[in-house]
């Protein structure tokens, strides 16, 4: 087939719109400006005893006490909450959810736009 000058063929494109993939820091980052989001461990631990947390999310790097502490409250619970640890650093983990400092622990309270809960589970 010949084109004539200025003439290219149309390439078709692949529809990228409905991605398998799951990609954690875009549903961690849509969670905290649309939902509600506890950071740290202090307020994570808080409100696991309370037990309205929905998801917990570690940093790989968290350190292992506060780890430890974690499941140990959550294993008390009547009906424990699922625990996700990120593939980012605490570092890295603050980034995605905005903010200029270290975040290993993240408690989501209502995941808003997000649909990292469905992904998880």
């Amino acid at each position: 087939m010949s084109y004539k000058r200025g003439q290219q063929k149309l390439k078709k494109r692949k529809r990228t719109s409905a991605k398998l993939s799951f990609d954690e820091n875009k549903e961690i980052n849509v969670a905290v400006k649309t939902g509600k989001v506890l950071l740290g461990t202090k307020s994570v631990l808080k409100q696991l005893s309370m037990g309205d947390l929905k998801l917990l999310i570690l940093a790989n790097n968290a350190p292992k006490q506060v780890v430890d502490q974690i499941k140990l409250f959550n294993n008390c619970l009547e009906t424990p909450v699922p625990i996700f640890t990120s593939k980012n650093s605490s570092w890295d983990l603050g980034a995605v959810c905005a903010k200029p400092f270290w975040v290993s622990t993240v408690g989501i309270l209502s995941e808003g736009n997000s649909s990292i809960l469905k992904v998880i589970k």
